[in-house]
C-alpha cells in the first residue's frame, strides 16, 4: 500500500534520502532504497508496504521470535510484510525479505528474480482493523517479524500507539540496523521488547554476509532500546568457519555484559544452509555448547540455545543460585518454580527486574 514516508529530507534534482535505517539510501526520482519498499515519486518519498502484509497474522509462541524472558509462555500476534534492509547470504526467509512489491495498483508482491519469480498476494488493512484482530485473536502480544520490521517503520508507529491503548504489548524481532531518529520514534510511541541480531562484531562479517557496511548501528539500537526502558534479548546466529570461533563469542559475551547488562538474555541459534549458503555446513551441538559456556563464564545469566536440542539451553535459571525456575522443551514448559512476586522459591532472589511481565503458568 502506497503510502507517505516519514523521516527523509528531499534533495536538488528531485533526489530524496532516506532516514528510516542505516543505509540512508538516496534515491532518484522513480527509484527505490536498498530495502525495496521505499520509493521516490517526483522528490517525494514513499512507503509500498503500508499496511501490507503477508497473511492475517498467525499465533506464535512468544519463546519462537526468541523472547523468553518477556511474558513467558504467552502468545504472540505475528505480523510481517516484506523486504529488508540487509541483503544476507544465508537467510531463512529470503522469499519475503528479498521480494520486491507491485506497483500495478494490484496487491502483491514478486519473490526474487531468478530464484522464484512469481507473484504473490498480500493482504492489506488499516491499523484499526489489525487492532480488531489482535483483539478477537485473543494475543496480549504483537510480533512484527519475519521480514525486517525497522523498513515498516511508518505502520509500526501508526500501529503501536493503538495496540498500546488495548494493554497489547509491542515486539521488534529485528536486525536492529537503525538511525538514531527512527530510534527515537520508535521509543516515544512505546515499543515493548526487541529481540536483536547481533550477527557478528566485525564490519567485515556485516559486509561480506550482510551487504551493509558496519555493525555499529545495530549495536547503537541495542544499547539505546535498553537504556530508555525497552526488553532487548539478543539473538546470535552461528554460521561455521564464519562467527563461530572462541575469540568472536568472548567478544560478543563481553561487549552485551559492558553495554547491555548481565541480565540480558542471548540466544546462541543454529545455522543451516539457505538461500545462497555461504557455508554448507550445519552448525554442530558442540559449537552451540561451547558458546553457551563462554558466554556464561563472561558472566551472562540468561543463555539461551535455539535451533537445535540442549539439555540446559531452554531453560532460565535463577542467577543467584542456579535453582531451575523454568524448564523448557521446544517452546513449551516442562517446570514452573518461581512465586507470584517473582523470587526464587530456592533463594529469594528478586528475579522481578529480569523477567518481565505476567507467566503463562500453562505446563505440557
Amino acid at each position: 500500500m502506497k503510502y507517505k514516508a516519514r523521516l527523509w529530507e528531499p534533495l536538488e534534482d528531485n533526489k530524496v534520502k532516506c532516514h528510516v535505517c542505516a543505509n540512508e539510501c538516496l534515491i532518484f526520482p522513480a527509484k527505490l532504497g536498498i530495502c525495496r519498499t521505499r520509493k521516490n515519486y517526483n522528490g517525494e518519498l514513499f512507503t509500498l508496504i503500508y499496511g501490507s502484509m503477508i497473511s492475517k497474522g498467525s499465533l506464535d509462541s512468544i519463546e519462537k521470535k526468541p523472547l523468553y524472558n518477556f511474558w513467558p509462555g504467552a502468545t504472540a500476534y505475528s505480523i510481517a510484510s516484506i523486504g529488508c534492509s540487509f541483503k544476507c547470504q544465508n537467510c531463512q526467509n529470503w522469499n519475503i525479505s528479498q521480494a520486491s512489491p507491485s506497483e500495478n495498483g494490484k496487491s502483491g508482491f514478486y519473490t526474487l528474480e531468478g530464484m522464484q519469480n512469481r507473484r504473490m498476494s498480500l493482504v492489506e488493512t488499516t491499523p484499526t482493523k489489525l487492532v480488531e484482530m489482535v483483539k478477537k485473536s485473543g494475543a496480549k502480544t504483537v510480533a512484527y517479524t519475519y521480514n525486517e520490521p525497522l523498513i515498516w517503520h511508518e505502520w509500526i508507529i501508526d500501529t503501536a500507539s493503538l495496540l498500546k491503548r488495548e494493554g497489547i504489548k509491542t515486539i521488534l524481532v529485528t536486525n536492529g540496523y537503525s538511525t538514531a531518529e527512527a530510534r527515537k520514534e520508535l521509543i516515544d510511541v512505546g515499543i515493548d521488547a526487541a529481540n536483536i541480531d547481533i550477527k557478528s562484531m566485525s564490519d567485515e562479517f556485516y559486509k561480506t554476509i550482510c551487504g551493509v557496511t558496519s555493525v555499529q548501528p545495530v549495536l547503537d539500537t541495542a544499547k539505546e532500546f535498553k537504556s530508555n526502558g525497552i526488553h532487548i534479548e539478543i539473538t546470535n546466529l552461528i554460521i561455521p568457519d564464519l562467527n563461530d570461533s572462541d575469540d568472536e563469542i568472548e567478544l560478543l559475551s563481553k561487549w552485551i555484559v559492558d553495554n547491555l547488562g548481565d541480565d540480558t538474555p542471548t540466544h546462541f541459534s543454529a545455522y543451516h544452509p539457505d538461500f545462497k549458503q555461504p557455508s554448507m555446513k550445519r552448525t554442530p551441538f558442540e559449537t552451540l555448547d561451547r558458546a553457551y559456556k563462554i558466554a556464561k563464564k563472561e558472566g551472562i545469566n540468561y543463555v539461551y540455545v535455539g535451533n537445535i536440542s540442549h539439555e540446559k539451553g531452554g531453560n532460565t535459571y535463577c542467577p543467584n543460585c542456579n535453582h531451575l525456575i523454568l524448564g523448557r522443551i521446544g517452546y513449551r514448559f516442562t517446570k514452573i518454580d518461581i512465586t507470584d512476586s517473582k523470587k526464587c522459591p530456592n533463594c529469594q532472589y528478586d528475579l522481578s527486574n529480569d523477567i518481565k511481565g505476567e507467566i503463562n503458568r500453562k505446563t505440557s
